[in-house]
Protein backbone atom coordinates (compact mmCIF):
# COMPACT_ATOMS: atom_id res chain seq x y z
CA UNK A 1 0.00 0.00 0.00
CA UNK A 2 2.80 2.38 0.97
CA UNK A 3 4.62 1.58 -2.27
CA UNK A 4 1.47 2.33 -4.31
CA UNK A 5 1.03 5.67 -2.54
CA UNK A 6 4.65 6.58 -3.26
CA UNK A 7 4.20 5.77 -6.95
CA UNK A 8 0.95 7.78 -7.06
CA UNK A 9 2.61 10.78 -5.42
CA UNK A 10 5.46 10.67 -7.95
CA UNK A 11 2.98 10.56 -10.83
CA UNK A 12 1.10 13.51 -9.37
CA UNK A 13 4.36 15.46 -9.16
CA UNK A 14 4.98 14.68 -12.84
CA UNK A 15 1.54 16.04 -13.76
CA UNK A 16 2.05 19.20 -11.73
CA UNK A 17 5.41 19.86 -13.38
CA UNK A 18 3.98 19.07 -16.83
CA UNK A 19 1.21 21.61 -16.37
CA UNK A 20 3.82 24.16 -15.37
CA UNK A 21 5.90 23.49 -18.51
CA UNK A 22 3.50 25.41 -20.74
CA UNK A 23 3.66 28.54 -18.61
CA UNK A 24 7.18 29.26 -19.79
CA UNK A 25 7.77 26.93 -22.72
CA UNK A 26 4.87 27.40 -25.14
CA UNK A 27 7.25 27.93 -28.06
CA UNK A 28 9.22 24.80 -27.19
CA UNK A 29 5.99 22.83 -27.04
CA UNK A 30 5.08 24.07 -30.51
CA UNK A 31 8.52 23.04 -31.80
CA UNK A 32 8.22 19.63 -30.20
CA UNK A 33 4.79 18.93 -31.67
CA UNK A 34 6.17 19.68 -35.12
CA UNK A 35 9.30 17.57 -34.69
CA UNK A 36 10.03 14.02 -35.81
CA UNK A 37 10.31 12.94 -32.19
CA UNK A 38 6.60 13.69 -31.84
CA UNK A 39 5.18 12.85 -35.27
CA UNK A 40 7.52 9.96 -36.26
CA UNK A 41 6.38 10.75 -39.78
CA UNK A 42 9.56 9.63 -41.58
CA UNK A 43 9.66 6.14 -40.08
CA UNK A 44 5.88 5.74 -40.51
CA UNK A 45 5.68 6.93 -44.10
CA UNK A 46 8.78 5.09 -45.32
CA UNK A 47 7.34 1.87 -43.86
CA UNK A 48 3.89 2.45 -45.39
CA UNK A 49 5.41 3.35 -48.74
CA UNK A 50 7.64 0.27 -48.68
CA UNK A 51 4.62 -1.95 -47.98
CA UNK A 52 2.74 -0.45 -50.94
CA UNK A 53 0.72 2.50 -49.58
CA UNK A 54 0.87 5.14 -52.30
CA UNK A 55 1.65 8.78 -51.44
CA UNK A 56 1.66 8.12 -47.71
CA UNK A 57 1.65 11.31 -45.64
CA UNK A 58 0.51 10.59 -42.08
CA UNK A 59 1.90 11.03 -38.59
CA UNK A 60 1.65 9.12 -35.34
CA UNK A 61 -1.34 11.28 -34.51
CA UNK A 62 -3.17 10.63 -37.82
CA UNK A 63 -2.21 7.01 -38.45
CA UNK A 64 -5.38 5.19 -39.60
CA UNK A 65 -7.01 2.29 -37.82
CA UNK A 66 -5.95 -1.08 -39.29
CA UNK A 67 -8.01 -2.48 -42.16
CA UNK A 68 -10.39 -5.34 -41.35
CA UNK A 69 -9.89 -7.18 -44.66
CA UNK A 70 -6.32 -8.10 -45.64
CA UNK A 71 -5.36 -9.16 -49.17
CA UNK A 72 -1.99 -7.43 -49.61
CA UNK A 73 0.84 -5.92 -47.48
CA UNK A 74 -0.62 -2.41 -47.72
CA UNK A 75 -3.73 -3.63 -45.89
CA UNK A 76 -1.62 -4.91 -43.00
CA UNK A 77 1.00 -2.20 -42.55
CA UNK A 78 -0.94 0.07 -40.17
CA UNK A 79 -1.57 -2.82 -37.80
CA UNK A 80 2.13 -3.69 -38.01
CA UNK A 81 3.10 -0.12 -37.18
CA UNK A 82 0.63 0.26 -34.32
CA UNK A 83 1.37 -3.07 -32.64
CA UNK A 84 4.96 -3.94 -33.56
CA UNK A 85 6.90 -0.79 -34.44
CA UNK A 86 5.52 2.11 -32.43
CA UNK A 87 6.14 0.81 -28.93
CA UNK A 88 8.44 3.83 -28.51
CA UNK A 89 6.86 7.24 -28.74
CA UNK A 90 6.66 10.17 -26.33
CA UNK A 91 3.27 9.21 -24.89
CA UNK A 92 3.86 5.46 -24.88
CA UNK A 93 3.26 3.80 -21.53
CA UNK A 94 6.23 1.59 -22.30
CA UNK A 95 8.67 4.47 -21.82
CA UNK A 96 6.63 7.16 -20.11
CA UNK A 97 4.23 6.12 -17.37
CA UNK A 98 2.83 9.66 -17.06
CA UNK A 99 1.67 9.93 -20.67
CA UNK A 100 2.92 13.53 -20.73
CA UNK A 101 5.19 14.28 -23.67
CA UNK A 102 7.55 16.60 -21.75
CA UNK A 103 8.23 14.07 -19.05
CA UNK A 104 9.17 11.31 -21.46
CA UNK A 105 12.64 12.88 -21.46
CA UNK A 106 12.71 15.63 -18.84
CA UNK A 107 11.83 13.72 -15.68
CA UNK A 108 15.16 13.06 -14.09
CA UNK A 109 14.41 15.05 -10.93
CA UNK A 110 11.14 14.34 -9.14
CA UNK A 111 11.76 16.13 -5.86
CA UNK A 112 12.00 19.69 -7.15
CA UNK A 113 11.83 21.60 -10.37
CA UNK A 114 15.13 23.09 -11.45
CA UNK A 115 15.24 24.35 -15.02
CA UNK A 116 19.02 24.05 -15.14
CA UNK A 117 18.86 20.36 -14.26
CA UNK A 118 15.76 19.39 -16.24
CA UNK A 119 17.83 17.97 -19.08
CA UNK A 120 17.48 14.71 -20.95
CA UNK A 121 20.05 12.21 -19.64
CA UNK A 122 21.44 9.68 -22.10
CA UNK A 123 19.46 6.89 -20.45
CA UNK A 124 16.25 8.57 -21.68
CA UNK A 125 17.50 8.63 -25.28
CA UNK A 126 18.49 4.97 -25.12
CA UNK A 127 14.99 3.88 -24.09
CA UNK A 128 14.05 4.29 -27.75
CA UNK A 129 17.39 4.61 -29.51
CA UNK A 130 18.61 1.07 -29.02
CA UNK A 131 19.38 -2.00 -31.11
CA UNK A 132 18.41 -1.11 -34.72
CA UNK A 133 18.24 2.61 -33.89
CA UNK A 134 21.48 4.55 -33.41
CA UNK A 135 22.24 4.92 -29.72
CA UNK A 136 23.36 1.69 -28.07
CA UNK A 137 26.06 1.27 -30.74
CA UNK A 138 27.61 4.40 -29.21
CA UNK A 139 28.22 2.26 -26.10
CA UNK A 140 29.56 -0.62 -28.20
CA UNK A 141 26.41 -2.75 -27.93
CA UNK A 142 25.06 -4.90 -30.76
CA UNK A 143 21.96 -7.08 -30.22
CA UNK A 144 22.14 -10.88 -30.23
CA UNK A 145 20.04 -13.00 -32.57
CA UNK A 146 16.66 -14.16 -31.26
CA UNK A 147 17.18 -17.92 -30.89
CA UNK A 148 17.68 -19.03 -27.30
CA UNK A 149 21.11 -20.46 -28.17
CA UNK A 150 22.31 -16.85 -28.41
CA UNK A 151 21.38 -15.95 -24.84
CA UNK A 152 24.26 -14.64 -22.75
CA UNK A 153 25.99 -17.20 -20.49
CA UNK A 154 24.42 -17.62 -17.07
CA UNK A 155 25.96 -15.88 -14.08
CA UNK A 156 27.41 -17.60 -11.01
CA UNK A 157 24.01 -17.57 -9.30
CA UNK A 158 22.46 -19.49 -12.21
CA UNK A 159 20.51 -16.52 -13.62
CA UNK A 160 20.85 -14.87 -16.99
CA UNK A 161 22.02 -11.24 -17.01
CA UNK A 162 19.32 -8.58 -17.18
CA UNK A 163 18.33 -7.63 -20.73
CA UNK A 164 18.38 -3.87 -20.45
CA UNK A 165 17.33 -3.19 -24.05
CA UNK A 166 14.98 -6.12 -24.65
CA UNK A 167 17.64 -8.62 -25.68
CA UNK A 168 21.21 -9.64 -24.81
CA UNK A 169 24.02 -7.64 -26.36
CA UNK A 170 27.40 -8.28 -27.90
CA UNK A 171 29.99 -5.94 -26.41
CA UNK A 172 32.02 -4.43 -29.24
CA UNK A 173 34.19 -1.30 -29.50
CA UNK A 174 32.42 1.78 -28.14
CA UNK A 175 32.64 5.26 -29.63
CA UNK A 176 35.67 7.33 -28.63
CA UNK A 177 33.36 10.21 -27.67
CA UNK A 178 31.48 7.92 -25.28
CA UNK A 179 34.79 6.93 -23.71
CA UNK A 180 35.59 10.63 -23.28
CA UNK A 181 32.30 11.21 -21.45
CA UNK A 182 30.17 12.93 -24.12
CA UNK A 183 26.45 12.20 -24.07
CA UNK A 184 23.83 12.42 -26.82
CA UNK A 185 22.85 16.05 -26.18
CA UNK A 186 26.44 17.28 -26.44
CA UNK A 187 25.92 17.02 -30.20
CA UNK A 188 22.16 16.56 -30.66
CA UNK A 189 20.85 19.47 -28.63
CA UNK A 190 17.64 21.44 -29.06
CA UNK A 191 19.31 24.10 -31.23
CA UNK A 192 19.99 21.57 -33.97
CA UNK A 193 16.55 19.97 -34.26
CA UNK A 194 14.24 21.93 -36.53
CA UNK A 195 10.43 21.68 -36.55
CA UNK A 196 9.33 19.12 -39.10
CA UNK A 197 12.81 17.65 -39.28
CA UNK A 198 15.18 15.57 -37.28
CA UNK A 199 18.80 16.49 -36.75
CA UNK A 200 19.49 19.23 -39.28
CA UNK A 201 23.16 18.44 -39.88
CA UNK A 202 24.46 21.80 -38.66
CA UNK A 203 26.66 19.99 -36.15
CA UNK A 204 29.25 17.72 -37.72
CA UNK A 205 32.68 16.35 -36.88
CA UNK A 206 34.30 19.57 -38.11
CA UNK A 207 32.21 21.63 -35.68
CA UNK A 208 34.71 20.50 -33.04
CA UNK A 209 37.58 19.13 -35.10
CA UNK A 210 38.23 22.35 -37.00
CA UNK A 211 41.90 21.72 -37.74
CA UNK A 212 41.96 18.14 -38.90
CA UNK A 213 45.38 17.17 -40.19
CA UNK A 214 45.59 17.11 -43.97
CA UNK A 215 48.46 14.64 -43.79
CA UNK A 216 46.12 11.66 -43.58
CA UNK A 217 43.19 13.10 -45.52
CA UNK A 218 44.20 13.06 -49.14
CA UNK A 219 42.34 15.09 -51.74
CA UNK A 220 40.89 11.96 -53.35
CA UNK A 221 39.02 11.32 -50.08
CA UNK A 222 37.54 14.81 -49.81
CA UNK A 223 34.03 13.60 -50.70
CA UNK A 224 33.94 10.77 -48.17
CA UNK A 225 32.06 11.28 -44.90
CA UNK A 226 34.07 11.00 -41.69
CA UNK A 227 31.99 8.09 -40.38
CA UNK A 228 32.52 6.03 -43.55
CA UNK A 229 36.18 5.66 -42.57
CA UNK A 230 36.25 6.29 -38.83
CA UNK A 231 33.40 4.05 -37.67
CA UNK A 232 34.99 0.93 -36.20
CA UNK A 233 31.93 -1.19 -37.05
CA UNK A 234 28.41 -0.78 -38.36
CA UNK A 235 25.51 -3.04 -37.51
CA UNK A 236 23.37 -4.47 -40.28
CA UNK A 237 20.22 -6.52 -39.68
CA UNK A 238 19.09 -8.11 -42.94
CA UNK A 239 15.61 -9.19 -44.06
CA UNK A 240 13.15 -8.90 -41.20
CA UNK A 241 10.67 -11.77 -41.51
CA UNK A 242 7.38 -10.74 -39.91
CA UNK A 243 4.29 -12.86 -39.32
CA UNK A 244 0.95 -11.89 -37.90
CA UNK A 245 -0.63 -15.06 -36.56
CA UNK A 246 -4.26 -15.00 -35.39
CA UNK A 247 -4.15 -18.63 -34.20
CA UNK A 248 -3.06 -19.95 -30.80
CA UNK A 249 0.01 -21.71 -32.23
CA UNK A 250 2.89 -21.09 -29.86
CA UNK A 251 5.12 -24.19 -29.71
CA UNK A 252 7.17 -23.25 -32.75
CA UNK A 253 8.19 -20.03 -30.95
CA UNK A 254 9.57 -21.75 -27.83
CA UNK A 255 13.15 -20.92 -28.86
CA UNK A 256 12.25 -17.41 -30.01
CA UNK A 257 10.43 -15.91 -27.02
CA UNK A 258 12.92 -13.03 -26.83
CA UNK A 259 12.24 -10.72 -29.77
CA UNK A 260 13.19 -7.30 -28.37
CA UNK A 261 9.56 -7.06 -27.26
CA UNK A 262 8.90 -7.31 -23.49
CA UNK A 263 5.16 -7.88 -23.91
CA UNK A 264 5.61 -10.71 -26.41
CA UNK A 265 8.31 -12.34 -24.30
CA UNK A 266 6.05 -12.49 -21.22
CA UNK A 267 3.03 -13.56 -23.28
CA UNK A 268 4.86 -16.46 -24.95
CA UNK A 269 6.47 -17.66 -21.73
CA UNK A 270 2.99 -17.82 -20.17
CA UNK A 271 1.21 -19.20 -23.26
CA UNK A 272 3.69 -22.08 -23.62
CA UNK A 273 2.79 -23.31 -20.12
CA UNK A 274 -1.00 -22.91 -20.15
CA UNK A 275 -3.48 -25.57 -21.24
CA UNK A 276 -5.67 -24.64 -22.99
CA UNK A 277 -3.47 -21.90 -24.49
CA UNK A 278 -4.70 -18.30 -24.34
CA UNK A 279 -6.04 -16.49 -27.38
CA UNK A 280 -3.38 -14.48 -29.26
CA UNK A 281 -3.63 -10.86 -28.18
CA UNK A 282 -1.23 -7.96 -28.50
CA UNK A 283 -1.53 -4.27 -27.54
CA UNK A 284 -2.01 -1.39 -29.91
CA UNK A 285 0.65 1.01 -28.66
CA UNK A 286 -1.29 4.07 -29.80
CA UNK A 287 -4.70 3.49 -28.22
CA UNK A 288 -3.37 1.00 -25.60
CA UNK A 289 -6.04 -1.62 -26.37
CA UNK A 290 -5.43 -5.36 -26.66
CA UNK A 291 -6.33 -6.64 -30.12
CA UNK A 292 -6.43 -10.14 -31.71
CA UNK A 293 -3.33 -11.62 -33.28
CA UNK A 294 0.37 -11.73 -32.47
CA UNK A 295 3.17 -10.16 -34.50
CA UNK A 296 6.26 -12.39 -34.57
CA UNK A 297 9.54 -11.43 -36.18
CA UNK A 298 13.01 -12.75 -36.92
CA UNK A 299 16.02 -11.50 -38.86
CA UNK A 300 17.60 -13.55 -41.62
CA UNK A 301 20.96 -12.59 -40.14
CA UNK A 302 22.74 -9.80 -38.26
CA UNK A 303 26.32 -8.79 -38.95
CA UNK A 304 28.88 -6.05 -38.43
CA UNK A 305 31.19 -6.93 -41.31
CA UNK A 306 30.96 -5.79 -44.95
CA UNK A 307 29.07 -2.53 -45.35
CA UNK A 308 27.45 -0.81 -48.30
CA UNK A 309 28.38 2.71 -49.48
CA UNK A 310 26.17 5.22 -51.28
CA UNK A 311 26.25 8.88 -52.20
CA UNK A 312 24.31 10.88 -49.62
CA UNK A 313 22.11 13.78 -50.63
CA UNK A 314 24.98 16.10 -49.69
CA UNK A 315 27.14 14.25 -52.25
CA UNK A 316 29.32 12.77 -49.51
CA UNK A 317 29.96 9.04 -49.69
CA UNK A 318 28.26 7.50 -46.68
CA UNK A 319 27.38 4.07 -45.30
CA UNK A 320 23.87 2.73 -45.97
CA UNK A 321 21.98 -0.11 -44.32
CA UNK A 322 18.74 -2.11 -44.82
CA UNK A 323 16.46 -0.48 -42.25
CA UNK A 324 13.31 -1.51 -44.15
CA UNK A 325 13.73 -4.96 -45.72
CA UNK A 326 10.82 -7.34 -45.18
CA UNK A 327 9.29 -10.72 -45.85
CA UNK A 328 5.64 -10.55 -44.79
CA UNK A 329 3.26 -13.33 -43.77
CA UNK A 330 -0.26 -13.39 -42.34
CA UNK A 331 -2.24 -16.35 -41.00
CA UNK A 332 -5.89 -15.61 -40.22
CA UNK A 333 -7.90 -17.10 -37.32
CA UNK A 334 -8.95 -20.05 -39.50
CA UNK A 335 -5.33 -20.97 -40.16
CA UNK A 336 -5.35 -19.74 -43.77
CA UNK A 337 -2.09 -18.21 -45.01
CA UNK A 338 -3.39 -15.00 -46.57
CA UNK A 339 0.16 -13.77 -47.18
CA UNK A 340 3.10 -16.17 -47.30
CA UNK A 341 6.67 -14.86 -47.35
CA UNK A 342 5.77 -11.88 -49.53
CA UNK A 343 8.89 -9.89 -50.41
CA UNK A 344 7.61 -8.01 -53.46
CA UNK A 345 4.58 -5.88 -54.22
CA UNK A 346 2.20 -6.84 -57.03
CA UNK A 347 4.11 -4.61 -59.45
CA UNK A 348 7.34 -6.47 -58.66
CA UNK A 349 8.85 -3.76 -56.45
CA UNK A 350 10.91 -5.32 -53.63
CA UNK A 351 9.66 -4.53 -50.13
CA UNK A 352 12.99 -3.03 -49.26
CA UNK A 353 14.64 0.32 -48.62
CA UNK A 354 18.23 1.14 -47.66
CA UNK A 355 18.84 4.37 -45.73
CA UNK A 356 21.96 6.49 -45.09
CA UNK A 357 23.59 5.54 -41.81
CA UNK A 358 26.17 7.24 -39.61
CA UNK A 359 27.42 4.60 -37.17
CA UNK A 360 28.17 6.06 -33.74
CA UNK A 361 31.20 3.83 -33.30
CA UNK A 362 33.91 6.38 -34.08
CA UNK A 363 37.58 5.69 -33.41
CA UNK A 364 40.67 7.78 -34.03
CA UNK A 365 42.14 5.05 -36.20
CA UNK A 366 40.45 4.86 -39.60
CA UNK A 367 39.47 1.64 -41.35
CA UNK A 368 42.03 -0.09 -43.50
CA UNK A 369 41.98 0.77 -47.18
CA UNK A 370 40.93 -2.80 -48.02
CA UNK A 371 37.67 -2.52 -46.09
CA UNK A 372 36.35 -0.26 -48.86
CA UNK A 373 38.53 -1.01 -51.84
CA UNK A 374 38.29 -4.79 -51.51
CA UNK A 375 34.74 -4.87 -50.15
CA UNK A 376 32.87 -7.56 -52.17
CA UNK A 377 29.64 -5.53 -51.96
CA UNK A 378 31.31 -2.61 -53.76
CA UNK A 379 32.22 -4.34 -56.99
CA UNK A 380 30.43 -3.91 -60.29
CA UNK A 381 29.78 -7.65 -60.65
CA UNK A 382 28.27 -7.80 -57.16
CA UNK A 383 24.94 -6.60 -58.57
CA UNK A 384 24.97 -9.58 -60.95
CA UNK A 385 25.67 -12.07 -58.18
CA UNK A 386 22.35 -13.72 -57.29
CA UNK A 387 23.12 -14.32 -53.61
CA UNK A 388 24.59 -10.86 -53.01
CA UNK A 389 22.07 -8.90 -55.05
CA UNK A 390 18.98 -10.54 -53.56
CA UNK A 391 19.78 -9.60 -49.97
CA UNK A 392 22.89 -7.47 -49.54
CA UNK A 393 22.69 -5.09 -52.49
CA UNK A 394 19.92 -2.48 -52.22
CA UNK A 395 17.24 -2.23 -54.88
CA UNK A 396 16.04 1.11 -53.58
CA UNK A 397 17.66 3.92 -51.59
CA UNK A 398 15.95 6.77 -49.76
CA UNK A 399 18.06 9.78 -48.77
CA UNK A 400 20.82 9.14 -51.28
CA UNK A 401 21.75 7.40 -54.53
CA UNK A 402 23.91 4.54 -55.75
CA UNK A 403 27.63 4.82 -56.33
CA UNK A 404 28.25 5.31 -60.02
CA UNK A 405 30.11 2.73 -62.10
CA UNK A 406 32.95 5.26 -62.35
CA UNK A 407 33.20 5.49 -58.57
CA UNK A 408 33.23 1.71 -58.21
CA UNK A 409 35.90 1.43 -60.90
CA UNK A 410 38.01 3.97 -58.99
CA UNK A 411 37.85 1.69 -55.94
CA UNK A 412 39.74 -0.94 -57.92
CA UNK A 413 41.79 1.31 -60.19
CA UNK A 414 45.51 1.02 -60.94
CA UNK A 415 46.01 4.34 -59.17
CA UNK A 416 44.64 2.92 -55.92
CA UNK A 417 46.73 -0.24 -56.23
CA UNK A 418 49.92 1.78 -56.77
CA UNK A 419 49.18 4.08 -53.83
CA UNK A 420 48.37 1.14 -51.55
CA UNK A 421 51.47 -0.80 -52.63
CA UNK A 422 53.63 2.23 -51.83
CA UNK A 423 51.97 2.63 -48.41
CA UNK A 424 52.50 -1.05 -47.53
CA UNK A 425 56.11 -0.89 -48.69
CA UNK A 426 56.87 2.18 -46.57
CA UNK A 427 55.13 0.61 -43.55
CA UNK A 428 57.24 -2.50 -43.93
CA UNK A 429 60.45 -0.43 -44.08
CA UNK A 430 59.43 1.59 -41.01
CA UNK A 431 58.54 -1.54 -39.03
CA UNK A 432 61.98 -3.00 -39.77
Amino acid sequence: MIKKLMILSILMLHVVYANNCLKCHQNKMWQLKHSLHYTLKDAINITRDTWGVKESNVTLQTLPEPKAVVTKPADLVDDFLRRKCLRCHLQSRQINKTGNICLACHNRHFNRYDAKKAIAPMSKCLKCHNNEYIGTDYMGLFPHDYDQSYRSPIMKNGDYPNTKYGIDQHHLISDIHYKKGLTCIDCHNKNHVKPGQGWDGTVSCTSCHKHLSKKYHKSYHKNISCSACHSSWSGDSYELNVLRDDTASYKQWSRLTMQEDPYLQKFLQKALKENPPPQPMMPDYIDNKLKPGIWYSGWLFRRWENFYLINGNNDKVIIARPMYQYKISYKDKNGKMVLNNVSKLNNGTPIQVFLPYMPHTITKQAKSCEMCHDNPLLQINARKNVILSNILIPKRIVGGYFLTNKQIQQLHSKKYKLIRAKMLFLNKIQSN
